[in-house]
């Protein structure tokens, strides 16, 4: 098989994994597979090397791409490429601690329904995608799912001034 037909057969491989669009086309493959003439086998292999290159770049500059794919792939090595950016953009999260006027604490929890394993959490705990104030007993129930999974859950921050400041309904 020729190197163009490869290039063509490994990345429609890979956007079958995908769910929604492409996440790469087989222009951008063949600008970084080396040149040589080889064997298929070897050929595969850097076709291979450089799409786990492409992909790994990608996910590493923007994890949340990683929602793009499949909840699981047949590719091992994508799998953990895919967790390593899921767990990664979890730990860009930030919670932040609400005062309500009803009181009790809530619990801004919107970043957290965009990220992979922050909705599939909430998912399974009922929340729907529009829910995102939590109150106390809410947010537990949300940590403890979290920790039977062993992942950390992002601590819940105090606003800052300027966020209490703004975030306050002003009457005109």
């Amino acid at each position: 098989m020729p190197r163009a037909e490869r290039i063509e057969h490994w990345t429609k491989e890979l956007n079958g994994f995908v769910e929604r669009g492409v996440f790469l086309n087989k222009v951008e493959l063949d600008a970084i597979v080396e040149p040589e003439e080889d064997t298929e086998a070897v050929l595969d292999a850097r076709i291979q090397k450089a799409l786990f290159t492409l992909i790994k770049e990608r996910l590493d500059a923007k994890p949340e791409l990683n929602q793009r794919f499949k909840a699981s792939t047949d590719w091992k090595v994508l799998n953990q490429l895919l967790t390593v950016a899921r767990l990664k953009e979890l730990t860009r999260v930030h919670i932040v601690k609400k005062g309500r006027t009803s009181g009790g604490a809530g619990f801004d929890v919107d970043e957290l329904s965009r990220t992979y394993y922050g909705r599939q959490v909430l998912d399974g705990l009922g929340f729907t995608k529009r829910r995102k104030i939590l109150d106390r007993a809410e947010f537990d129930k949300v940590r403890e799912e979290f920790q039977k999974i062993k992942l950390k859950l992002p601590e819940a921050v105090e606003p800052t001034t300027t966020e209490k400041f703004f975030s306050q309904d002003v009457a005109p």
